[in-house]
């Protein structure tokens, strides 16, 4: 699974990198995840107004910061809800969400938590469908009435993916970019982390110590570079690491199969939503080979792929990528 994946590869940094295993006795372990639980298992929340536009709202007990931009253009077209990917944040789409704006849409920007500015609670579920359930409430609360238009990045194409097929009746299209598409959800299925993660207090220790040596401006860089299949801007570069850099966001990222629980069965084949899927090119993270047989199980679905762009085409190749979004919006 991609967010197994995803956590593994954190550890191996923690673990390997550092050689923490084999460099630190027992009982020192033992003594230093004590210390670091006492001083770190209770982060504060991020800046209480990250942006301009900033809003919070409460959903199931998790804290969900959100970003809104009101149509800017007469008629209003409609609501759009743009959901990120591992570890971005609602500035992975902040380029989109002008451009709608000005085309007069209400554009809303999500930081699935425990990403961007949103809740770090460790315990919390990170399943597909429970981020799906949490996203739906969340529209149901604050937009009640309203039909949307959703598009996700990456883990947030599968997260838009179980909305629709939760509640295909309140969502008038979807968009996936790159998107982590999946077959099936059994509900009651539970994540399967590895066992050292369930020793008390390593996610604690190991989370501080890559907050501390991992999420650093260099190691960003080369993952945006990698991922956009170009050399980033400083100021991409600070809009990822800054949010990844607030305390617990590691440990959660750490804990994300550990309190992971499926909270409904989903089927593919279910999905009847209009919808468009853009890939890159060069995608080599998640490649469209590797969700090719998912997507063309999709009924109607309209694929489409981006030449020469790598993962993030709504950022690198922002025109072409609108170009094929709004075609789309349009013909609808």
């Amino acid at each position: 699974m991609m967010q197994l994946g995803s956590v593994l590869s954190f550890l191996r940094f923690v673990v390997m990198e550092k050689n923490l295993v084999s460099r630190i006795r027992l009982g020192f372990f033992k003594a230093a995840c004590c210390v670091v639980l006492f001083f770190f298992s209770s982060p504060d929340a991020a800046a209480s107004r990250p942006f301009p536009n900033s809003h919070f709202a409460t959903v199931d007990n998790l804290e969900l910061h959100y970003r809104l931009w009101e149509p800017a253009a007469e008629p209003a077209r409609g609501n759009v809800l743009l959901v990120h990917g591992f570890s971005g944040s609602t500035f992975s789409w902040e380029e989109v969400a002008d451009s709608l704006s000005r085309l007069g849409y209400r554009v809303v920007a999500a930081d699935v938590p425990p990403f961007g500015y949103s809740d770090r609670n460790p315990r919390q579920n990170q399943s597909v469908t429970a981020r799906a359930a949490l996203l739906n409430t969340f529209l149901d609360n604050r937009f009640p009435g309203n039909l949307w238009h959703i598009a996700g990045h990456s883990m947030g194409g599968g997260i838009v993916q179980a909305m629709a097929l939760i509640a295909q009746e309140r969502f008038v299209s979807v968009c996936f970019v790159a998107p982590t598409l999946f077959k099936k959800t059994e509900q009651g299925r539970r994540g399967t982390p590895p066992v050292w993660l369930r020793i008390p207090g390593f996610t604690t220790f190991a989370g501080h110590l890559a907050e501390s040596w991992f999420l650093t401006e260099s190691r960003i860089r080369s993952s945006l570079a990698s991922a956009y299949g170009e050399e980033p801007s400083h100021e991409q570069v600070q809009a990822y690491l800054e949010p990844l850099r607030i305390p617990g966001t590691a440990r959660a990222i750490l804990n994300s199969t550990r309190f992971s629980k499926e909270l409904a069965s989903l089927d593919v084949e279910n999905f009847s939503v209009p919808a468009l899927a853009i890939w890159g090119e060069n995608d080599t993270w998640v490649s469209l080979a590797s969700r090719r047989e998912i997507a063309e199980s999709m009924a109607g679905l309209q694929l489409e792929v981006i030449e020469e762009a790598g993962h993030n085409p709504m950022e690198t190749h922002f025109d072409a990528f609108m170009d094929l979004w709004l075609t789309f919006l349009n013909n609808l």
